[in-house]
Parts: structure tokens; sequence; C-alpha cells
């Protein structure tokens, strides 16, 4: 659970990169045996798009794809049982001196529910989620991308505290949107192809509008 793979639509460029990510990991349970559909099978679907669509594309900056194993905690959540992928990333970045190049990281999980709502998540960087959000509403998703917020811990923690500016893109409402989230319940009949294409759209629109920054 420490691999990490990165799909970079170009070669790093000396202007940025815009950094794109999920884990596509499932979360290890002894009782049971599963793949987590939406957690994180949703997400991980989502940048493989984005990978097909993004690599014919040439912007001011780079888009790299970062696949993330190890995002759950293999135990017992905490700082040092989670993120184990993004946290190499971002520690190899930041060894390597690539760190500084990254412009904006956007992280997607949970994004394939049928009662998909996305709330701004409270700790993420605000004018990179003000971005994303604003470009949802232009799209005229206001009703999946919503104005509450909540905090939720993720791989863009990672990022974040190395002062890398990061949103979450996440639906962990598990009271009403995803009752199923880290059960044997997290299928495929779960999933809404119209949520997956929403989130791609407004993924690749959000990078449009970086590429302009």
């Amino acid at each position: 659970h420490r691999d990490l793979h990165s799909f970079p639509t170009r070669r790093s460029s000396d202007l940025g990169i815009i950094l794109l990510g999920t884990h596509y990991d499932t979360l290890l349970r002894n009782d049971i045996t599963f793949v987590g559909a939406d957690d994180a099978g949703s997400s991980t679907a989502v940048m493989l798009e984005l990978a097909r669509l993004l690599c014919a594309q040439h912007g001011k900056y780079a888009v790299w794809i970062a696949f993330f194993d190890g995002e759950e905690a293999m135990k017992q959540w905490s700082d040092t049982d989670s993120r184990y992928g993004s946290r190499q990333m971002a520690a190899r970045f930041a060894a390597n001196g690539d760190l500084p190049k990254i412009k904006a990281f956007l992280l997607a999980d949970l994004v394939g529910s049928r009662l998909l709502h996305f709330q701004k998540e409270s700790t993420s960087t605000v004018p990179l989620t003000d971005l994303v959000w604003s470009t949802a509403a232009r799209l005229g998703y206001s009703k999946v991308f919503v104005g509450t917020s909540s905090a939720v811990e993720d791989d863009h923690d990672s990022f974040l505290r190395r002062k890398v500016p990061s949103t979450d893109v996440i639906d962990l409402d598990r009271g009403g949107d995803v009752p199923f989230w880290h059960t044997a319940e997290d299928t495929l009949d779960k999933i809404s192809a119209r949520s997956l294409a929403i989130t791609g759209h407004v993924f690749l629109e959000s990078v449009k509008q970086l590429q302009k920054q």
C-alpha cells in the first residue's frame, strides 16, 4: 500500500504543474472482502477519462494525474496510518524540487453516488475551492456543488501541509448520500454515470480556468 503512479499528460513545464489526484485502494476489513465502487472506484474512473481527454491538450502548465495507493488506514486512521501514497509523493516532490512547481492540486474522492452533493472542504485553499465551485455554478451544477462546508481528512492534506494550494471534491455525507461508505454495500449499482460526468466536466473546465491564470 505504498505504491503510487502518476501519468503526466506532458513533460514538466518550467511554468508550473496542475496536479489532479485520486486514490484507488479500498478499506481493508477482516470481516468482509469487497472492492469499493464509490470509494474509490468512482474517482479513479473519472481520472482515467480525464487522462484520455487531457493528453491531447497542451496549455501553459503541465497537467499531471496521480493515482495514490494507501489512502485508507491499514489499522486505525491517524496522521501516520493513512494517506501513504500522497504523503510519499509530496515528500518526493519536496526532495527533488518539484513541489514549488505545483500551482494547484485538485483531489477527487467519492464522486459517483446517485444522490451527489459536494460541500466545500473547509480546510482546503479557499481561492482554489472557489474557482472549482464557481466553475460548477457556471456549468449549471449548483445543486451538486453546494454552498455549505465541512472538514474532511484526505489526500489533499499531504500537499496542504507543504503549502501547495489544494482542494478536495468529496461527497462523504454518510447519513444521506453515501450510507454504504466502507461497507460491502459499496457496489456498482450505487454509481451514477451522470454523477461521474458532472465531476469530470467540472474538473476539465477547472483545469482550463487554471491554465488561464
